[in-house]
């Protein structure tokens, strides 16, 4: 408690030396030095005592500490004479608590380091609550919220607006909306309309960025720009292609499953009074056994060879055969109509390589996959932080974490 006030008190000190310091311009602003807080420094006690909060085994919460500080080590010896100005470069830990890849249960956490300019308000300085450059290191996690324009889950997570639960594995003992429970495989998928970033993720080997730098706008404060780097055990792909039987078979798990769902919406939707019951699931039984039987069918009249090419889709053009159909549109999600290979908008589809991810009996935590994301915009302090990171952060470093 002594060192976490002391670190408070050293933090509003300086933070009053920035607001007592007179300027006229915010590039006056820009040349003032800045200062580097770690993690420990992070200004909000309440945060600090919560960075291992969703870790919930002791030995899980011991092994993220430990990853986390070496990993602000290593990042910290990246700008080792590197002189920053106009802003502080503050640290933090976030855990996220548990996810599951390829059926493995898998500790997620991540460092985060964020610069906050300084500016001139009425002649006084003062840091920017806000930050636009921002360095996130995620341990066992691909951030596909910030991919989502490549790489996504296209199917989801949860077989509709009310979740019983029917899109887990063990639906039968699953207990909580809120536990990280194995998925049925189609949610498990991941669809990318970019090779680049597969062979980035599967490599481990240079960036992915999400703009080409002849697109980038200089001194753009408003765009911003994503660089990816992926750290993995060697020789082993993260990813590999889902083939058309294996994506077949996994939408007739989930038509399985919908006959579980849609009588406990149906009675939920009931007890609700809701009246477009008929209207949106009448005869819900006739679409899914047909959506079931096309599928079969697909599965039968096609060759082994065919069956074993990677998957393609388009949920976009799959919905819009539904509507050219007039099928009703909650009954009929996920039909299959077509691959789509030969479209510009078709979609391969990928799971995690089922020999990649181990299971770790000593802890969940211990890093397997390592994703570094840096998010800049095109402006001078920005780029001299990312260009001095993307030059001296120690890659080969993190990779020693791997397990």
């Amino acid at each position: 408690m002594k060192l976490i006030t002391l670190t408070s008190i050293l933090f509003v000190l300086t933070v009053q030396f920035v607001f007592s310091q007179t300027c006229k311009t915010n590039a006056d602003a820009a040349n003032v030095p800045g200062k580097y807080q770690t993690a420990a420094e992070y200004p909000w006690p309440a945060v600090r005592a919560e960075y291992f909060k969703n870790l919930t085994v002791a030995a899980d919460k011991a092994a993220a500490k430990q990853v986390l500080a070496q990993i602000e080590k290593t990042e910290a010896q990246s700008h080792t004479g590197f002189t920053l100005t106009g802003g502080n470069w503050q640290n933090y830990y976030t855990t996220n608590g548990y996810g599951y890849y390829a059926a493995v249960k898998l500790g997620q956490y991540y460092f985060e380091s964020s610069l906050h300019e300084y500016f001139c308000l009425n002649g006084k300085l003062k840091p920017n609550d806000e930050a636009a450059t921002i360095l996130r290191i995620y341990v066992n996690t691909v951030p596909v919220n910030t991919l989502n324009r490549f790489l996504d889950n296209p199917f989801g997570s949860s077989m509709g607006e009310y979740d019983f639960g029917f899109q887990y594995q063990d639906w039968k003992n699953h207990k909580s909306a809120n536990v990280n429970d194995p998925l049925i495989s189609l949610f498990t998928y991941f669809s990318c309309n970019n090779a680049q970033l597969i062979k980035a993720i599967n490599s481990g080997e240079g960036y992915f960025q999400d703009v080409a730098e002849k697109d980038i706008k200089p001194n753009n404060r408003n765009n911003f720009i994503y660089r990816y780097w992926f750290v993995k055990k060697k020789d082993i792909p993260v990813l590999v292609p889902v083939s058309r039987k294996a994506y077949l078979q996994s939408l007739l798990e989930y038509y399985e499953r919908e006959k579980l769902y849609f009588p406990k919406l149906m009675a939920t939707l009931t007890s609700n009074h809701d009246k477009g019951i008929e209207h949106n699931y009448g005869n819900w039984e006739a679409d899914v056994n047909d959506k079931i039987a096309k599928v079969k069918k697909a599965l039968s009249d096609n060759s082994e060879n065919w069956l074993q090419q990677q998957a393609v889709i388009n949920k976009l053009e799959d919905a819009a055969q539904n509507y050219k159909a007039q099928l009703k549109e909650r009954t009929n999600y996920n039909r299959f109509w077509a691959f789509y290979d030969n479209t510009n908008k078709g979609q391969p589809l990928y799971t995690i390589n089922p020999g990649y991810f181990k299971t770790n009996n000593a802890n969940a935590a211990s890093p397997q996959l390592i994703t570094a994301s840096f998010r800049y915009v095109s402006m001078p302090l920005s780029l001299s932080i990312m260009n001095n990171f993307s030059k001296n952060f120690d890659f080969e470093g993190l990779q020693k974490l791997l397990h």
